[in-house]
């Protein structure tokens, strides 16, 4: 699967994120659903992919804090390990072009998977896409994205694949994203209020991005 098929397969995840339209902005979203979210629920809802067609979750949460924050806490990826369920370590390596490569070592049941993801970094929509890279499993895609919802809190919508392959039955997949989704929600509203309290949020250190020229030619 090429660059272009990859980043189509991620884009896909928004848009039925978006068709279904869980909420858009505390205004316009379902009452019902918006009273789950603000009463501290975390909203998920079980999808078909519009290409793999292998069933996804999509996460919806509440989290106190600005966007800006709550960005600073998703992008610093070598604190995962710190906070996110099942991580062991995540290892930014470097930029090839516009996509910032990370190396990643996960628990899955009774699997210790090392594996390569890239990952797009979109602050303007304070979005992050992951696409697989390579590793010993068939497939990891997924995003973060983040929205403001009113004066302290933001809107959290997050999603992933991972496809192991054999290794792990489909059905046990399926309950094993059902379960992490929640840890990761309460985990990521954790770290924030706790940084936030020790006053040691800001923006994380990154591999630095290459020049333009160099990203034209990668």
């Amino acid at each position: 699967m090429n660059w272009i098929v990859k980043v189509f397969t991620v884009l896909s995840l928004c848009i039925l994120a978006g068709s279904h339209h869980i909420l858009a902005a505390s205004s316009s979203m379902d009452p019902e659903k918006r009273k789950d979210l603000e009463n501290g629920k975390i909203l998920m809802e079980v999808k078909q992919h519009p290409i793999t067609k292998i069933p996804i979750t999509i996460g919806q949460s509440l989290v106190e804090g600005s966007v800006e924050e709550v960005w600073w806490v998703i992008i610093d990826f070598n604190a995962f390990g710190e906070f996110m369920p099942n991580v062991i370590y995540y290892r930014p390596l470097g930029w090839e072009g516009d996509r910032l490569l990370v190396d990643c070592k996960v628990k899955v049941v009774f699997l210790t998977l090392e594996y390569r993801l890239a990952y797009i970094i979109d602050e303007a929509s304070h979005t992050t896409y992951w696409f697989y890279v390579k590793g010993p499993i068939r497939d990891a895609q997924g995003y973060f994205r983040i929205e403001p919802y009113d004066e302290t809190r933001v809107l959290v919508t997050y999603t992933t694949t991972l496809d192991v392959g054999r290794a792990i039955p489909a059905v046990i997949e399926k309950a094993l994203s059902k379960s992490t989704f929640p840890k990761i929600f309460k985990s990521l509203r954790q770290r924030v209020t706790d940084l936030k309290k020790k006053k040691l949020i800001m923006p994380p250190i990154l591999p630095p991005k290459p020049a333009q020229s160099e990203r034209d030619t990668a």
